[in-house]
């Protein structure tokens, strides 16, 4: 994942590092706080805050014990980002296209998070949603025909077509915060609205969480240990690779 985390901006690695916090594990979150203070004038503090979040990442898709029974036998405790990826997927119950980097499987995490979310809601909850959003009727309208003469198949394509990438890739980002509020809590996630809001200020502002999630992620399990940390990292890195157009789209032209 280093190559990715290597394009974070510095409100990206704050947030990475207050979801990799903890006091109970083998991570030295002291050596992080310390690189994050300098890693804006430092490179070499950059690359090596890049090498210390991807193994912390690592560290955490792990069991204690298995950290340290493969850390005695390589210099990297942790299992592989492919590995993370492919588990968090499972967890949220959504499947992705086999093979391309890191980069790219991330980013098919989101999208298909994303659509996940959109296909639960009936046509007058997409509506009511994008309105609390601040989407204009006409638009409205238009994606909920498309919807319904295409079929619920992939929604965020038509949100593509309709309202452009830019709008497309705020309601996605919309949607992911969401969910990562409701597993590490509405004050933890506030940081990311604001950031949210600041690279999509004509997103309609309703309270600290944007986008009322469906329930199917309610009968998940993702409060536990390691899924607190797995399951916001991988979502916000798809969320970091997304920004500067999908890995799949570029290959494809």
């Amino acid at each position: 994942m280093k190559t990715l985390i290597n394009k974070c901006t510095k409100d990206d690695f704050n947030y990475l590092s207050k979801v990799l916090d903890s006091y109970l594990s083998f991570t030295n979150d002291k050596r992080r706080k310390e690189l994050l203070v300098v890693s804006d004038t430092h490179p070499e503090s950059r690359k090596e805050l890049v090498e210390l979040i991807d193994k912390q990442i690592k560290y955490y898709a792990s069991s204690d014990l298995a950290y340290l029974k493969r850390a005695l036998f390589s210099d990297d405790g942790g299992i592989e980002a492919q590995e993370i990826i492919d588990d968090v997927c499972s967890k949220l119950k959504v499947s992705i296209k086999l093979g391309g980097s890191i980069e790219s499987k991330l980013e098919r995490l989101v999208n298909a998070v994303v659509n996940k979310e959109l296909l639960d809601k009936t046509p007058e909850e997409l509506s009511e949603a994008f309105k609390n959003l601040g989407i204009d009727e006409i638009s409205r309208k238009d994606i909920l025909e498309r919807v319904k003469s295409q079929g619920k198949v992939l929604i965020l394509p038509i949100i593509v077509e309709v309202l452009g990438p830019q709008v497309a890739l705020a309601i996605a980002e919309t949607i992911v915060i969401s969910l990562i509020a409701q597993i590490v809590g509405r004050e933890a996630a506030k940081q990311l609205v604001k950031e949210l809001l600041k690279r999509n200020p004509f997103l309609n502002v309703l309270g600290p969480v944007l986008w009322i999630l469906s329930g199917i992620w309610l009968t998940y399990d993702l409060q536990g240990p390691a899924y607190r940390k797995t399951v916001p990292i991988c979502l916000y890195l798809g969320m970091v690779a997304l920004r500067d157009g999908e890995e799949d789209k570029k290959a494809s032209h």
